[in-house]
């Protein structure tokens, strides 16, 4: 940040040369000498797979700038820093010539004193040896990009480049080095801030930190002066902020979202400023126990969505395009957003405080890692806390997205062979590296540094009797297993399972001219296409992309249907996988690539209203004259009573009809089952549809279940075939 009356920041973004890092460039890459004109040319901040010439390259790259920067200063104790907010996803840092520094962590901004090399001469020349290279199939990862490079929301395509901005800023003698801001306490008589700031000076002295607070109204609620004597090199300070009566940020679900400006200047000791911080912040305190989530001591039932990276090249997405993901899923009625095992851009936390969107922020883990990654991800852990820590959005951090890979049988990519069941629970109950060591250094990284939110140690991990921390469900019925219809017979036998549902939901087709037996995109799995919607059992690719549209549209309503009659009892939420298509032909999204709805974004908005009437789920086929017994659940997230409510259960088939009606009130944020649809099943074939409507007076809502009456062989039949 540019201190008053200092020099101007110089901005090196812009054309920069570009070359594969072969053995020579390793040697003499950094010599300023070195001719480079013949080079290519690459944007920063970008990517260099953008450039046809690096389109087919994995890196890594020699990235070089010559810049011009004034030698004389008027003050003789200001300090100059080359500060680069991102690279993907490692570097190294020359300036003419000499090894400035490493980077690593590729959302981590890096700053490097330069102060001597500026000053030696006014031409200058910056090189950044930048690598990412792609995991490989089947071995332990060292490069933490998460979902940018692995699982199944990773775009297809090399992501490396220097992706974020790059600048020479100015600070005085005293430099702010990190810097963190937390709300640690919110109540509605007092809220509190804590800060902490390392800070840098070249000599022992006194400085004095100003701290001021902005309300959502603009006026100044809190602020004050302190004095500090800093010994020479880092210095660490910590100090809390109270405010009383302040404004709570809420979820859209609760209230409004007001926000809180917060600046941090540091003076010397003649008061001139030396460097200086500012953040915008919310006052609100997060709990989650036993994934049952409290907003500000406010119970809430968590409806929310997996975001996966928006956009291959991230760096140069248009900040609309990035924001309108959220409001999409703010307006299907979610509360959550889970950024699925990456860190983003900074614009969509800032957007996530204004629309009262919480956050799910995974770091960047998927999967298996070697032990070389340990100190690397307690460098993320700690670096995302000081990055996003002051944003109320950020609800909960996760350390590991399945660190031993999904616990239940997924079919094989091709042959739709798939490993033993009791194969894969070994994986998670077994001590491993990844689960034993580096998943429980992560978590106490983040613990350590963030005491004021729930941590997450792993997604996807089994709720075993000695598993002492709580994991969201992976269990992928109807896709991966199963049927999507099994969800409520299987939580009514491990109960534990339903706390929190985080891995659900079906691929569907995107392109309508599908031409091909099998998908093929790069994130396309196989195996349940061929289990679920094998391609050559309809006639054209138009009526394969409808039918697997459709099936995940039924999935994804049957099994929020079955989440929200769970309510509070045992269920805390779920995190449906995921808002939109990695790629163009298809995906787990409910919005294409290019943000077109499917039909399972009308499933989703229409599961997630406030307020649902729900039966229970009806069995693919029934039989003539067989006895119905249907439970009837009401549900609302208001947080008011609604009285005098009436609905109706109707059972139609053909010109037969049976219905039940109730009457009663409905209190605020519950689940109650309102009476049981019973009738016998009429005595010839065709469709069964039960339809269930509540009238609550302000509003009326509906909701329609149905299936198919066969003769009692033909379901003899389906039963001995598994269908």
């Amino acid at each position: 940040m540019q201190i008053p009356g200092g020099p101007p920041t110089i901005d090196l973004s812009g054309s920069w040369r570009a070359a594969p890092l072969d053995r020579s460039l390793r040697r003499f890459g950094a010599d300023p000498d070195l001719a480079d004109k013949d080079w290519e040319q690459l944007n920063v901040p970008g990517h260099w797979a953008q450039s046809e010439a690096f389109a087919n390259m994995d890196g890594p790259l020699l990235y070089r700038r010559t810049f011009s920067a004034p030698t004389n200063m008027e003050q003789s104790d200001l300090r100059r820093w080359l500060v680069l907010e991102g690279v993907m996803a490692r570097s190294d840092v020359w300036l003419d010539g000499s090894f400035v520094g490493d980077t690593s962590g590729y959302f981590v901004p890096h700053r490097f004193e330069v102060t001597e090399l500026l000053t030696a001469r006014e031409e200058h020349q910056l090189a950044v040896e930048v690598s990412c290279s792609p995991p490989t199939h089947g071995q332990p990862k060292r490069s933490l990009t998460g979902s940018l490079q692995s699982g199944p929301l990773a775009p297809p395509g090399q992501p490396g480049g220097i992706w974020r901005p790059v600048r020479i800023e100015t600070t005085g003698a005293v430099a702010i080095r990190h810097c963190r801001l937390l709300c640690t306490k919110a109540t509605a008589e007092q809220a509190e801030l804590g800060l902490r700031l390392v800070l840098d000076t070249t000599s022992p002295g006194e400085i004095r930190v100003d701290t001021n607070v902005t309300g959502p109204d603009g006026v100044a609620v809190a602020g004050g002066t302190e004095q500090h004597t800093l010994a020479g090199g880092e210095n660490r300070i910590e100090w809390t902020v109270p405010i009383e009566l302040p404004s709570l940020w809420w979820p859209a679900a609760l209230g409004d979202q007001p926000l809180y400006e917060v600046s941090v200047s540091i003076r010397n000791s003649d008061g001139v400023v030396t460097d200086r911080r500012a953040w915008r912040t919310g006052l609100r305190q997060v709990s989650v126990s036993n994934l049952i989530w409290e907003i500000n001591s406010e119970r809430l039932f968590v409806k929310g969505i997996s975001i996966g990276p928006q956009d291959r090249f991230l760096g140069t997405a248009p900040t609309e395009n990035l924001v309108q993901d959220l409001k999409a899923a703010r307006d299907a009625g979610l509360d959550l957003v889970r950024f699925h095992g990456h860190v983003t851009r900074q614009e969509m936390y800032a957007e996530a405080d204004r629309l009262g969107l919480l956050v799910w922020q995974d770091l960047p883990l998927v999967g298996g890692y070697a032990m070389a990654a340990r100190r690397d991800a307690r460098i993320v852990a700690r670096e995302a806390v000081d990055l996003l820590g002051h944003h109320p959005s950020i609800a909960v951090w996760c350390a590991h997205e399945e660190p031993n890979g999904p616990p239940l049988p997924q079919p094989g990519r091709h042959n739709g062979t798939h490993q033993t069941v009791g194969r894969r629970l070994v994986r998670h109950v077994l001590p491993s590296w990844n689960r034993s060591v580096l998943d429980p250094t992560v978590r106490r990284e983040l613990s350590a540094n963030d005491p004021t939110r729930p941590i997450i140690r792993r997604s996807g991990s089994l709720p075993f009797v000695s598993e002492q921390s709580t994991s969201d469900s992976h269990l992928w019925l109807g896709w991966h297993t199963g049927r999507h219809t099994d969800l409520a017979d299987v939580v009514r036998s491990w109960p534990r399972l339903a706390a929190f549902l985080g891995g659900f939901g079906a691929q569907s087709v995107s392109i309508q001219d599908w031409d091909e037996d099998e998908p093929t995109w790069a994130t396309a799995e196989v195996g349940p296409f061929q289990r679920y919607l094998h391609r050559q059992a309809y006639p054209n690719g138009a009526t394969w992309a409808a039918a697997s549209q459709a099936y995940q549209a039924d999935l994804i309503r049957s099994q929020i249907n079955t989440m929200r009659r769970l309510k509070y009892r045992p269920a805390g939420g779920f995190c449906l996988v995921s808002l939109f298509d990695a790629e163009r032909a298809g995906g787990f999204g409910v919005l294409s690539n290019d943000r077109r709805p499917k039909p399972a974004y009308d499933a989703l908005v229409d599961s997630c209203r406030p307020v649902v009437i729900i039966a229970d789920s009806l069995p693919s086929v029934i039989t003539p004259n067989e006895r119905v017994s249907l439970d009837v659940h009401a549900v609302s997230d208001l947080r008011q009573r609604l009285e005098n409510v009436r609905a109706v259960a109707r059972a139609t088939s053909g010109d037969w009809a049976h219905e039940q009606r109730w009457e009663g009130d409905l209190p605020a944020d519950s689940c109650q089952r309102i009476g049981t649809l019973q009738f016998v099943v009429p005595p010839h074939t065709g469709v069964l549809v039960i339809d269930v409507e509540l009238d609550a007076g302000s509003q009326v809502v509906t909701n329609r279940f149905q299936t198919v009456v066969i003769p009692r062989a033909e379901a003899n039949t389906n039963t001995r075939a598994g269908r």
